[in-house]
């Protein structure tokens, strides 16, 4: 192991140590999305503590990592920690601010390798103090797999992996898998598709269409309906 390396694993470890040692032992209670359209699609409208939420990406941006970022903020509540692994380099700390991301109570590590990025996880969700990890993970092994739901069973946070498409094929311990996929508007909101893939205990292949302001954070239900009705008015206005 490479001494930069080690002493990145070290100084996570020494950072999360201080953060254990400040705060009361509590247990995390299931958890909301915090948004009735999304929690309607888990069984009972929560996910448990201790969970893996796996989110795979249909195109390139298409919003995984918005996504993440937002249950995760939930997931953290008002006094738990975010950790968020940046291997890929591509967390931007005011766009997560607007989302509603407290900077004052997150941890970014940014790996170098794949292997950096699966220790870091696994370590993040072990501590206590830890409300959600959310990382990039292009593969992992059926072992490591198994070893993030242990991690996460034993810290009580939620761990957010974002997955590649092909990834859906791999064997997974998840509780919950969702492929978000954009969908094209007239106008300059950003609405997704959250379909849910597996989901343990609930019923797989619901979704739901959200529609995110990047400016404000801000995530509501988006009516396809009305999305239509808007399309057809847009082209006899044009036509």
């Amino acid at each position: 192991m490479s001494s930069v390396r080690s002493q990145v694993l070290a100084d996570l470890a020494q950072r999360i140590q201080e953060i254990e040692t400040s705060c009361h032992s509590r247990r995390q209670s299931p958890l909301s999305f915090g948004l009735a359209a999304l929690d309607e699609l888990l069984p009972e409208g929560r996910l448990p503590a201790g969970s893996l939420v796996e989110l795979f990406s249909a195109a390139e941006g298409a919003g995984a990592w918005t996504l993440a970022l937002l249950m995760a903020k939930q997931a953290c509540g008002e006094w738990k920690v975010l950790v968020v692994v940046d291997g890929q380099r591509c967390f931007y700390p005011p766009a997560a601010a607007k989302l509603g991301i407290d900077l004052d109570r997150s941890i970014v590590v940014r790996p170098q390798r794949q292997r950096d990025a699966f220790l870091a996880t696994n370590q993040s969700l072990r501590c206590s103090a830890v409300g959600a990890v959310v990382g990039w993970h292009d593969e992992l092994r059926t072992l490591d797999a198994r070893r993030l739901q242990l991690a996460a069973e034993v810290g009580g946070g939620v761990g957010f992996l974002l997955r590649p498409l092909g990834a859906l094929r791999a064997p997974s311990f998840a509780g919950l898998r969702l492929l978000i996929a954009p969908i094209a508007s007239v106008d300059a909101a950003r609405r997704i598709r959250v379909e849910v893939v597996r989901c343990r205990g609930g019923r797989n292949g619901q979704s739901v269409v959200l529609e995110i302001n990047n400016e404000t954070g801000h995530v509501r239900p988006f009516s396809e309906m009305a999305s239509a009705t808007a399309s057809a008015r847009a082209a006899r206005a044009s036509g």
